[in-house]
């Protein structure tokens, strides 16, 4: 089977709530968004952080064993035993948890850096679902700005970029378009799930050419959507080109440097002649 369900939910409470029985037992994948249980508003209200093996976790891994689903919850803020405060994505498949990443760039205008101290590592994670085995990687919010980062995360292999955010209406286009870039310049997809209310906006799902499978946007709201994700369509965005395959830069290819020279001054522009040789 080359089709996935997936999932954003928009609100803890949701994930016990027995009239979403029926609906969670159809995914294969699950998504929440960033600071899924309050956000900056919680966060300034003085709301302690979580451990990685606290009770707020429960929920997430008992529904990943249940529906044998990919439970990605968000992000919250996890602080270590050393009182280290990260905004983390943590992820979980049949119970156990999978992965984990913390935010490594912060948003300084929401105030991140006076909450959390930034990631230290990135990384992706394979998961089996459907019979297929999925490499999928999770970034958020702000992290979606550095191309460099996902580059790295899709040559490790990543069919399938999350991203958990809090990304305002205001600034939907921008939203929008690097959700977009992204899919289409790794040639993956790219699941953007953004938070409702004030602190958020609309969410979004590319597929690797940069087709919108999914949106939320100019409809009253839901706190679960529900989409289908089609493996076939990585396999065909790549038959015709492979952008990874073909990034020479990444492969070690050098190039010479041209230095554009000041006026009046001699060029230390490296000549086709010599770049020849």
């Amino acid at each position: 089977m080359n089709r996935l369900k997936a999932g954003f939910c928009f609100r803890v409470d949701s994930l016990t709530d027995p009239r979403r029985a029926r609906d969670m037992e159809t995914l294969d994948l699950l998504v929440l968004p960033e600071l899924a249980d309050g956000g900056y508003a919680a966060l300034a209200g003085g709301a302690p952080p979580h451990t990685q093996e606290d009770s707020y976790f429960s929920p997430f891994a008992k529904l990943s064993r249940q529906h044998n689903l990919c439970c990605i919850a968000g992000s919250t803020c996890v602080a270590s035993r050393a009182g280290r405060r990260t905004n983390s994505s943590l992820v979980y498949h049949r119970g156990r948890l999978l992965h984990r990443y913390d935010k490594v760039h912060l948003f300084k205008p929401t105030g991140d850096h006076k909450f959390f101290s930034p990631g230290k590592s990135f990384g992706t994670f394979r998961v089996t679902l459907q019979g297929r085995h999925i490499r999928a990687g999770v970034v958020i919010c702000y992290d979606l700005r550095f191309p460099e980062l996902i580059r790295a995360m899709a040559r490790e292999g990543m069919q399938i970029l999350i991203v958990p955010a809090r990304w305002p209406k205001i600034r939907d286009e921008a939203w929008q378009t690097l959700l977009k870039a992204r899919a289409m310049e790794n040639q993956i997809f790219v699941l953007g799930c953004n938070a409702l209310g004030n602190e958020g906006g609309f969410s979004y799902a590319f597929d690797p050419s940069g087709r919108r499978i999914f949106s939320n946007r100019g409809r009253k709201a839901r706190d679960l959507e529900v989409f289908t994700i089609d493996l076939d369509s990585l396999a065909a965005a790549r038959r015709l080109h492979d952008n990874l395959r073909e990034a020479v830069l990444l492969q070690g290819t050098s190039f010479p440097r041209r230095v554009t020279p000041r006026p009046g001054r001699p060029s230390p522009s490296v000549s086709h002649r010599s770049a020849g040789r």
